[in-house]
């Protein structure tokens, strides 16, 4: 017997969501600089650079650097060619969502040129910003899915026209997201040398105030400048290594629960709350 709600205003229904939604993602890694040429399809297209960089040319443009964590993304009627460069220096951890305009339009009744209007004040748009926090879990969730099969298939899926309503859901309200503020070539230096030092010391990672004199820089520049650069503070980031260290163990085998929290600097209750918020799930879940 179907069920009537009591209110009929109450719920909604979307009868047939099934968009063309095609991913990718992971790591890129090349021995030697390397470049592609694509043709851009219509439609709607987003690249999430969660770590390392890349650069891209549009036609007689000039190349534009996409350093991570930031987001490149075209809404196009017409198809266009763009030249990719790649950078053997560091390995680039991505993920990419697409959609042709048709299913944007047919199934969710979006028109590419409409909120590239919305969000740029012309038909058609490329835009590059800085990823925040959120778009960066969301990316992170994508790449570490432990699920296999249907399941990983209906999982990524999800996650993809999450990860472009949000951005989406940011052109709409804000005019597009806010830049951040230029940093200086030195400065950038500096603050990767900080972000190596964190991921050497995991376990012991330095105090501000060392962290700073370590890197060549001062607190005040430390902590704006990454923050800027990365997306979060530095604090906010050696969390995020040690959870990403835990989830690697634990979904390898390799030891409890209780052993990956405490082998990451966390108690067992306390771990299991923070890598919920980070991962969606709870550690247990991925044994």
């Amino acid at each position: 017997m179907p069920l009537s709600p009591a209110d009929p205003a109450y719920g909604w229904q979307l009868p047939a969501v099934a968009p063309q939604v095609s991913l990718a993602g992971g790591v890129l890694r090349f021995d030697a600089p390397a470049c592609t040429t694509e043709v851009v399809k219509p439609g709607f297209k987003l690249v999430l650079v969660l770590g390392g960089q890349l650069r891209y040319q549009l036609r007689e443009r000039q190349a534009v650097r996409v350093q991570g964590p930031a987001f490149h993304l075209s809404l196009n009627r017409e198809p266009f060619t763009v030249r990719h460069e790649f950078d053997p220096a560091a390995a680039l951890e991505y993920v990419a969502v697409r959609m042709p305009a048709a299913s944007l339009a047919q199934d969710f009744g979006i028109d590419a040129d409409w909120l590239a209007r919305r969000a740029s004040g012309q038909r058609g748009m490329v835009l590059d910003q800085r990823a925040d926090r959120v778009l960066q879990g969301l990316g992170r969730q994508m790449l570490m899915c432990p699920l296999q099969g249907a399941p990983r298939r209906v999982y990524l899926a999800g996650k993809a026209l999450e990860l472009a309503a949000t951005v989406m859901a940011g052109l709409e309200q804000r005019g597009g997201p806010a830049s951040a503020s230029p940093l200086r070539a030195h400065d950038v230096r500096r603050l990767r040398a900080a972000q190596d030092i964190l991921r050497q010391r995991l376990n012991d990672p330095p105090s501000l105030p060392e962290l700073a004199r370590l890197a060549g820089t001062n607190v005040n520049k430390l902590t704006t400048g990454f923050r800027l650069l990365f997306g979060c503070s530095v604090y906010e980031f050696v969390r995020a290594q040690r959870l990403e260290l835990a989830y690697r163990l634990i979904a390898a085998g390799h030891g409890s629960v209780a052993q990956a929290a405490q082998a990451c600097g966390y108690t067992d209750s306390h771990f299991t709350k923070v890598f919920r918020q980070r991962f969606g799930v709870a550690p247990s879940a991925l044994r």
